[in-house]
């Protein structure tokens, strides 16, 4: 017919990959010129068959969608992703019913092959995986003090910054432990400073795993430890010092054997700086050491 033909003609014009489908059959009618160069002819085959191997309509037709209850087209159009496993590539699908000069309702299909494109997003999408990644990775570096993998100084000070600022008058209690191990410098004099790493890790090791979920252990520096407590008053961050205290004397560290820790412990007060609770708490652990050593003091 000279109507199927100027369709034809047009479609063919057409650089995609275009099917037609007869909504009754489900078989193909027409297929444009980069259709055939690329699929080869498949007129009169049901396009499940020929197309997909399957033996039943794809799960991924949209011809219900087209199509009145009566069966004629109702000028909707549906644009979607499918990649095509008969041929490994991905197409963006453009899908529409319409008379065909015939009289019959076909479905056409027009598929634009998008797989550089899929493969520049996959590619765009790694490269933001390995991105978000690499940033969590210098987060955590700029946070980790690197021997003992607690937080570090700096990252332990935004605790303690932020522990004040979460303190509401009374209603919200904050206290700070500060630890120090006693005679370090004699580990480190006596056994090597490699020793004295050890104990520092196993140290660490333990204090993360006694400190109570919501508490965090920071190194300050050298052999010195900071506990951020967040809504410990001063009497519970007692308890808890001292509960470390007795832990810490009872275990043994490697090659320098038992160790014990001075503490001090403070709760912060109204109108308390970072400067001021720092100062505190380093009072009250120096005052420790000045008693004796292997003990908790208050300040």
């Amino acid at each position: 017919m000279m109507e199927n033909a100027l369709f034809e003609s047009h479609f063919d014009l057409i650089p995609f990959g275009i099917y037609v489908v007869d909504a009754a059959t489900s078989r193909i009618v027409y297929c444009n010129k980069a259709f055939h160069e690329h699929f080869g002819n498949h007129i009169g085959r049901c396009c499940h068959e020929a197309l997909y191997e399957r033996e039943s309509v794809c799960l991924w037709c949209r011809l219900t969608e087209l199509i009145t209850p009566q069966g004629l087209p109702n000028g909707q159009t549906r644009v979607f992703e499918h990649f095509n496993e008969s041929d490994d590539r991905w197409y963006q699908m453009q899908v529409r019913a319409m008379t065909w000069p015939d009289g019959r309702v076909v479905r056409y299909a027009i598929g634009v092959d998008i797989s550089e494109l899929k493969a520049t997003q996959n590619q765009l999408a790694e490269a933001h995986a390995t991105l978000a990644l690499t940033n969590l990775e210098l987060v955590r570096l700029s946070t980790t003090d690197m021997l003992t993998g607690l937080a570090n100084r700096q990252h332990a000070e935004t605790l303690l910054l932020a522990g004040l600022a979460g303190k509401t008058g009374a209603a919200i209690p904050y206290s700070l432990i500060m630890l120090d191990i006693d005679h370090f410098k004699a580990i480190n004099d006596r056994h090597g400073h490699l020793c004295g790493d050890a104990v520092l890790r196993a140290l660490a090791g333990m204090l993360r795993e006694s400190v109570p979920e919501g508490l965090t252990v920071g190194r300050w520096g050298g052999e010195e430890f900071l506990i951020s407590c967040p809504g410990l008053g001063l009497a519970a961050a007692y308890v808890l010092a001292e509960s470390l205290r007795l832990a810490i004397a009872g275990f043994a560290m490697g090659q320098a054997g038992a160790v014990t820790c001075s503490f001090g412990v403070v709760e912060a007060r109204p109108g308390d700086d970072l400067v001021e609770l720092l100062g505190r708490v380093d009072h009250a652990l120096y005052t420790a050491k000045d008693l004796g050593r292997n003990r908790v003091e208050t300040g």
